[in-house]
């Protein structure tokens, strides 16, 4: 630079001149950036088109291929058919479709994930590669000298003109296709038609005959007026045309870039961007012509330019890659490359900026030329802090050894001995008169005159920070220990946190009197009348409890962190985050200054500026589903998943596109029916799987936020589960199980119902039964006590009495007593001890032994054991049948013989050697007995009765005996039921 421009330099900003080595350069500011390259993941480095598509998706056209970005991953698409890689020119239809097309004459669209080839041109195209416009339902294609469309739906081709001279680029404008034919610009209507818009009547070649007009022309606009960009006689020309006025007129202010080579051309607001082989060049127009404003990423060769949905700029490169601007609002601003290690910044007034470096020296930057110019300081020592004094016009400049003032009025820079002066952490004014100096060893308060030694306020104590409040006239220091609050007189207080130290880093004050302290570890603390009455951390929107810088805008107040940049406003308690993902290049942040409507950061890597009115955008991000995974097998995308008891294990992902998202924001989700709490999700993951879920319906929800700001999108994205319980755990199953087990339960009771009148009709057979065996036992012993019994006995009785055989007589009514007595009690037992049976059928025998005389004899044997029961009076007729039938009419010696035995059942056998039935027989005929015996058969019915209650084989069998064909007897077997007894 010459001396001259640097005596302008010093005018316009500070009105002074330095006598040192002053250097000074002009340069336009830098928007920070992302470079992504293929070590980054990116697929390629050569791209020729980047587009949006209404989903939010980026699409890439590069020299391997097709690619999409979501925002975290690229995803490559191919075709089979492809001829060659690299493809060209993105497009998208109404339909939401992307087109692309190749060298070869491919042309393609993007349908259900997939590269599909539309049609294959290259027999009317023979290696050109065409422009084309996706007009309604028709591909518009530009060729170098013919122009034709081909129907979407039928792929018909229709000529549309064809020339011998070279068309212009198409320009979409509603529903109007411009572009340049030869020495007019004309436009495609709907109907295909094509119509003048005017008549440049300009030369088409030069005096020897050379086109003048060498390159495809294009059309671009800026705001509503419309341009035409031509290469002609070798160098970029440009005009600027009314269609409906028929006006052409070449105009001025891009002569600059008359020889750069342009490869894209953007429009933004009331600017144009050029695409350039040497970076991109921004031009605004301004009554009636452009003017340069600033270039930046000169050394690429920029081949296309997009502004997405965020906001963030991209930047395709012919050779380096990607480049994004995630803010335009977010600018680097020029600084010598030495002298970017920036420790300390101070505001002179509102057009200069001033900064020491970690070389020792000193900046100025002028906010509106941003210009440079550069003092050299003495010494290489660091500088650790300025200080603006207006009162004298003096800035104080404190390395970590030494001090010195530079005077800005009289440009003399005066070497200061103060040690209170060498390395300060931070100068405070106060009252206008003293100045406060913290330092590593002492702090010291200065009046007016710097070269005095001033008053030592403490020693041996390591302070940070300091901070005056006009107010109370109290001074606020943070010291290594604490926060410790000066009065007037300079009587200290501790503020401490909770009755724990607080350990300050930075302080700054608002406009409602809020002093606020940055600490090195515990985050936001605000101080008002001596106490903690707010407190902010990471748990309560800070991004990080560790604090660099603050500085008060009002009711506004700028924080940063080691992992951001926020604002905080007190009025509304909210916060907004800037990351690096918004452009902010570092957060190694040393100062912080506030201009107009811009704030500026010194920082190690040099100074960058933040517009605070657009910086912050308004994002409303949505959400969508990427993938479900039941039981690690990828499923269809859908609303409504209804799965079995076993496909349990269900993976969700989801999805905000764009990089903006990606890098700063966070997931909310939730199960509704397993855990309706919010959750959220680690940073960067963006899906979540539960395992072994039970069975039930559920609603999975999800929505996006940005982290550590207030959010307020309700786009929650929500799809249903339902999984089935097992087979036995289903309503239907439980109620088959229910209805079934009714049932069984019917069907239980039915039965046992019918059981018990089963029973009970068995008990009342029984009963039935049991009176039946009483009647048949009143049958039997009526049969027993029958007239002849009687009579004969009593006669027996009357015989003994005439004979005056008293003896035998007594016997003989005793026995007959016993006989009758016993009679009379068994007839109403069923059952009776086998040897009561026995004793009564001895006392029938000894009667009747009475009655036959010596001649008859018995006997009674028993093989059985005597503690069972038998039916009483059972037995007696059949031994009462075989005396008057078998012996009574037999001569000479009677026998008689009883016996008891066990075969398979109790059998009672009564064998006489009496006349024999048949002779019996006649002799009842003769005498006109010839009735059945009732007392056999009531044994038969009482038999009968009994083989019903005990289910066996009862019965009586009568068997006559015979000596060859003399009968000599009859023989009686009987099937007896018995029981135990007890």
């Amino acid at each position: 630079m010459t001396l001259r421009s640097i005596k302008d330099f010093m005018f316009r900003n500070v009105c002074w001149i330095t006598f040192l080595c002053l250097v000074v350069f002009a340069n336009a500011q830098e928007p920070v950036s992302i470079h992504f390259t293929e070590k980054d993941g990116l697929p390629d480095k050569e791209f020729y088109d980047i587009l949006e598509d209404k989903n939010g998706f980026i699409w890439m056209a590069a020299d391997k291929g097709l690619f999409r970005y979501d925002g975290k991953d690229f995803k490559s698409y191919t075709n089979s058919h492809q001829r060659g890689l690299s493809v060209f020119n993105l497009k998208q239809d109404s339909e939401g479709r992307v087109w692309c097309n190749n060298i070869s004459g491919q042309f393609f669209y993007i349908e259900n994930d997939q590269l599909n080839v539309f049609m294959d041109l290259s027999d009317l195209l023979k290696g050109e590669l065409a422009d084309y416009v996706i007009h309604n339902d028709k591909l518009v294609v530009f060729a170098l000298r013919k122009m034709f469309e081909v129907s979407i739906p039928t792929k018909s081709i229709k000529p549309i003109i064809e020339l011998n001279h070279t068309l212009g680029s198409p320009f979409k404008l509603d529903n109007r296709i411009y572009f340049n034919n030869s020495n007019k610009i004309e436009y495609l209507d709907v109907n295909g038609t094509i119509k003048q818009v005017l008549d440049k009547k300009q030369p088409l070649v030069d005096a020897n005959g050379v086109t003048i007009s060498q390159k495809k022309p294009r059309i671009f606009k800026v705001n509503e007026l419309m341009f035409l960009f031509d290469y002609r006689s070798d160098q970029n020309k440009f005009y600027q045309f009314d269609p409906y006025k028929d006006t052409f007129r070449e105009i001025n202010g891009l002569h600059t870039i008359k020889d750069e080579i342009i490869l894209s051309i953007f429009e933004h607001n009331n600017e144009i961007w050029f695409g350039t082989y040497s970076g991109v060049w921004v031009y605004e127009y301004l009554k009636g012509d452009f003017i340069l404003k600033r270039t930046f990423l000169n050394d690429y060769n920029i081949t296309e330019i997009l502004k997405d949905s965020d906001e963030i700029y991209w930047f395709t490169t012919k050779n380096n890659g990607v480049f994004a601007v995630p803010s335009i609002h977010v600018e680097n601003h020029s600084v010598l490359e030495s002298e970017k290690n920036i420790t300390s910044l101070e505001k002179i007034n509102d057009s200069l900026l001033v900064f020491g470096t970690a070389n020792g020296n000193i900046g100025f930057h002028n906010p509106s030329t941003q210009e440079n110019s550069y003092l050299n300081v003495p010494s290489t020592y660091r500088v650790s802090s300025i200080k603006y004094l207006p009162q004298n016009n003096q800035l104080l400049i404190s390395k970590d050894i030494n001090s010195y003032a530079f005077n800005l009025k009289t440009n003399k820079l005066v070497k200061n001995v103060a040690v209170s002066l060498q390395n300060v952490k931070s100068f405070t004014h106060i009252n206008n008169d003293l100045l406060y100096t913290t330092g590593s060893m002492a702090s010291v308060l200065k009046n007016g005159n710097i070269e005095e030694k001033g008053q030592v306020i403490s020693t041996n104590k390591r302070t940070y920070a300091s901070h005056f409040q006009n107010k109370t006239h109290q001074t606020y220091i943070a010291y290594v220990d604490n926060i410790y609050v000066f009065d007037k007189h300079w009587n200290s207080r501790i503020v401490t946190l909770d009755n724990e130290p607080i350990f300050g880093k930075s302080f700054t004050e608002t406009e409602d009197g809020v002093v606020w302290v940055g600490t090195f570890k515990n985050g936001l603390i605000g101080i008002k009348d001596d106490q903690v009455i707010q407190h902010f951390k990471s748990s309560n929107g800070l991004t990080s409890n560790k604090i660099n810088k603050i500085k008060a805008n009002g009711h506004l107040l700028w924080i940063v962190l080691d992992n951001s940049i926020q604002l905080f406003n007190i009025k509304t308690k909210t916060f907004k985050t800037l990351t690096k993902n918004d452009g902010i290049p570092t957060y190694d942040i040393t100062g912080i200054e506030i201009l107009n409507n811009k704030i500026y950061c010194s920082s190690n890597i040099g100074l960058f500026s933040l517009d605070n009115q657009k910086v912050f955008k308004d994002y409303d991000p949505e959400v969508y589903f990427t993938e479900v995974e039941v039981n690690e097998v990828k499923t269809k995308l859908k609303n409504t998943y209804k799965l079995a008891y076993n496909q349990n294990a269900i993976k969700i992902g989801f999805n905000v596109n764009g990089l903006y998202f990606n890098e700063k924001g966070i997931y909310q989700y939730r199960l509704k029916g397993f855990k309706d709490e919010w959750s959220i999700t680690d940073s960067r993951s963006n899906f979540v799987a539960y395992n072994s879920l039970p069975a039930g319906s559920y609603s999975f929800q999800v929505k996006p936020i940005i982290h550590n700001e207030n959010n307020t999108s309700n786009k929650v994205k929500e799809l249903k589960i339902a999984i089935r319980k097992r087979l036995w755990e289903q309503w239907w199953f439980i109620g088959c199980c229910i209805l079934l087990m009714f049932s069984v339960i019917v069907i239980y009771y039915r039965r046992k119902i019918n059981k018990q009148e089963k029973e009970k009709a068995s008990q009342i057979e029984k009963i039935n039964l049991e009176k039946e065996v009483i009647a048949s036992n009143l049958k039997a012993l009526r049969s027993q006590m029958n007239p002849h019994f009687i009579f004969n006995s009593l006669n027996s009785i009357q015989d003994l009495v005439l004979k005056e055989d008293t003896e035998a007589s007594y016997d003989y009514i005793v026995l007959f007593a016993n006989l009758i007595r016993n009679t009379l009690n068994y007839s109403n037992k069923d059952f009776i001890p086998l040897e009561k049976e026995l004793e009564f059928l001895k006392v029938y025998l000894e009667l009747e032994k009475l009655r036959f005389g010596d001649d008859f004899e018995y006997e009674i044997t028993c093989t059985v054991d005597d503690k069972i029961a038998v039916p009483s009076l059972l037995i007696q007729p059949f031994i009462e049948n075989a005396l008057v039938h078998g012996l009574l009419h037999k001569s000479g010696q009677k026998h008689l013989s009883i016996s008891f035995q066990f075969t398979d059942v109790l059998q009672c056998i009564v064998i006489d050697n009496g006349i024999g039935r048949k002779k019996a027989k006649e002799i009842a005929e003769r005498q006109g007995n010839t009735h059945e015996s009732f007392a056999l058969k009531a044994i038969k019915e009482r038999l009968n009765v009994y083989q019903k209650i005990q289910n066996k084989e009862l019965g009586f069998a009568i068997e006559d005996l015979y000596d060859d064909t003399i009968a000599i007897g009859t023989k009686t077997i009987i099937n007896l039921p018995f029981k135990h007894a007890f």
